[in-house]
C-alpha cells in the first residue's frame, strides 16, 4: 500500500509538472501554427532528428544505469563516464558543418546546410539533458524535473514565437528550441548539484563500471541509435525526399503535437516504472503489479484521445492551428491506431533494461524499423500517393508494438 501511494504521488508530481510542460506548445500552437511554414516545421524535423541522432548515444547510455547500482559511487562513476562520452562526441559533431553540402544532397533541398554548425551546440546541451535528467531520477528529486521541464517548455515556446513575429523562419523554431533546452539543463544541474559527489569519481572507478554495464554502450546504446535513425532521421529523410518538404511538415506537425502529447504522460509513467520495477527486480519481488498499474494508468489517457482524433482530427488541427494544417488531422487519423498502441507500451518500455534482454529488444525494433523504412520505399517507388504509403506504415507499426507489448509481459511473468 506504501509503495502505491509512493508510486501515485512521483507519478502526479511528474505528470503536474510534464502536463503543463505540455500544455504551454499546445497553447501557444496556434499562433506558432500561423508564424511558421509546414516547410520551417519539416526542417526543424529534420534537424532535431540528426541531433537526437548523436545526443541520444552522447553517454554511451550509461545514463540508463544511474538507477540500478546500490552504491553511489559506482553511479558517480557512471555519471563522470557519461559526461565525458557526451563531450568528446559534441566535439566530433562538429564535422556536421564540414559535411554540409553533403548532407544537403542528402536532402534533396538545398536548404539544411544552413543548420548544420547549430549541431555542434545542441549535442551536448540534449546530451546533458539526458544525463542530468536520468540522474535526478536515481535521487529521487522528481520535482526538479517538473520545474525545469516546465521551463524548457515555457522558453522553447516564447522564443519560437518571438523569432516568428521576427520572420527568422525555420531558424527561428530551432533557435527557441535550443534555448529552452539549455535554460532546463541549468536548471537540472543546479537541483542535481547537492546530490552530485564528485570527489567519488576516478579513473578506476570509470573503467569498472565501463565494464560491468557494457551492455549498455554496446547494446542498449545500437538500440537507441536505431530507434532515432530508422524511427526519426531515415523516415524524416526518406519522406522529404520522396514527397516534399511540405508533406512531411504536415507529418511533422502531427506529431510535434499529437506525439509530444502522448510522449509527456509515457515518460512520466515510464520513469517511475523503470525505477519501481528494478528494485522489485533486485529484491526478488514481483513486477507484475506496477507494470499493470503503468498501464491502466496511460490507457485512462490514451483511450479518450483515441475517440477523439477518429471522430474530429481534421477539423481540431484545421481549427487551432490553422487551415494550412487540416491535412496534419488526416494524417493524425492515419497514425492514431500504431500511435495508440505506443503510448500504451512506451511506459513499460524499459522491461528489457531490467531483465538484461537489451539485445533482443535491439533485433527485434531493427526488424521493425527495416520493415517500415521499407515500406515507406515501396510506395513511393510503387507510385502511391502519400496518405496511402501512410496506411501501409502506419499498419507495420501496429503490429511492432502489439508483440512489444507481449513480450515485455513474458519478462515480466518468467521472473516470479
Amino acid at each position: 500500500m506504501a509503495q502505491n501511494k509512493s508510486f501515485s504521488k512521483n507519478f502526479l508530481i511528474l505528470f503536474s509538472g510534464n502536463g503543463i510542460g505540455q500544455l504551454l506548445p499546445i497553447l501557444f500552437a496556434p499562433i506558432i501554427g500561423r508564424l511558421f511554414t509546414e516547410e520551417d516545421q519539416a526542417i526543424q524535423a529534420n534537424f532535431l532528428a540528426i541531433v537526437g541522432l548523436i545526443s541520444i548515444i552522447s553517454g554511451g547510455r550509461y545514463e540508463k544505469a544511474f538507477v540500478l547500482p546500490a552504491e553511489k559511487s559506482k553511479a558517480m562513476n557512471l555519471f563522470g563516464l557519461a559526461s565525458r562520452i557526451t563531450i568528446v562526441l559534441s566535439v566530433l559533431s562538429l564535422g556536421f558543418y564540414f559535411f554540409r553540402d553533403q548532407i544537403d544532397t542528402l536532402y534533396e533541398n538545398g536548404k539544411m546546410a544552413d543548420y548544420m554548425i547549430f549541431v555542434f551546440v545542441a549535442v551536448p546541451i540534449y546530451g546533458f539533458t539526458n544525463i542530468l535528467n536520468d540522474w535526478l531520477v536515481r535521487a529521487g528529486l522528481y520535482k526538479s524535473i517538473t520545474t525545469s521541464g516546465i521551463a524548457r517548455s515555457a522558453f522553447v515556446s516564447l522564443f519560437s514565437v518571438l523569432f516568428g513575429y521576427l520572420s527568422f523562419g525555420a531558424s527561428g523554431l530551432i533557435f527557441g528550441a535550443l534555448i529552452g533546452m539549455f535554460v532546463s539543463v541549468v536548471m537540472m544541474f543546479i537541483s542535481a548539484r547537492d546530490s552530485l559527489e564528485f570527489n567519488l569519481i576516478s579513473k578506476s572507478g570509470m573503467r569498472d563500471v565501463a565494464s560491468e554495464y557494457r551492455d549498455f554502450p554496446l547494446i542498449n546504446s545500437a538500440h537507441a541509435f536505431t530507434d532515432i535513425l530508422f524511427g526519426q532521421f531515415i523516415l524524416y529523410l526518406v519522406m522529404t525526399r520522396e514527397y516534399g518538404l511540405a508533406e512531411f511538415g504536415l507529418f511533422a506537425m502531427m506529431t510535434k503535437y499529437l506525439g509530444a502529447s502522448m510522449k509527456s504522460v509515457g515518460n512520466s509513467v515510464g520513469q517511475l516504472y523503470y525505477k519501481e520495477a528494478s528494485d522489485l527486480h533486485a529484491a526478488g519481488k514481483i513486477v507484475q503489479p506496477v507494470f499493470f498499474r503503468s498501464v491502466k494508468l496511460v490507457l485512462l489517457f490514451a483511450v479518450p484521445l483515441l475517440i477523439l482524433i477518429l471522430l474530429a482530427g481534421p477539423v481540431l488541427f484545421e481549427w487551432y492551428l490553422g487551415p494550412r494544417f487540416y491535412e496534419s488531422g488526416v494524417i493524425a487519423q492515419i497514425m492514431i491506431f500504431p500511435m495508440f498502441i505506443n503510448f500504451v507500451v512506451s511506459p513499460v518500455s524499459g522491461t528489457p533494461l531490467i531483465y538484461r534482454k537489451q539485445g533482443m529488444a535491439f533485433a527485434f525494433s531493427l526488424v521493425a524499423y527495416i520493415s517500415g523504412i521499407a515500406v515507406i520505399m515501396w510506395g513511393s517507388l510503387s507510385g502511391l500517393e502519400f496518405y496511402d504509403t501512410l496506411k501501409l506504415y502506419a499498419a507495420v507499426q501496429a503490429v511492432y508494438y502489439i508483440w512489444l507489448f507481449i513480450w515485455y509481459y513474458s519478462l515480466i511473468r518468467s521472473s516470479r
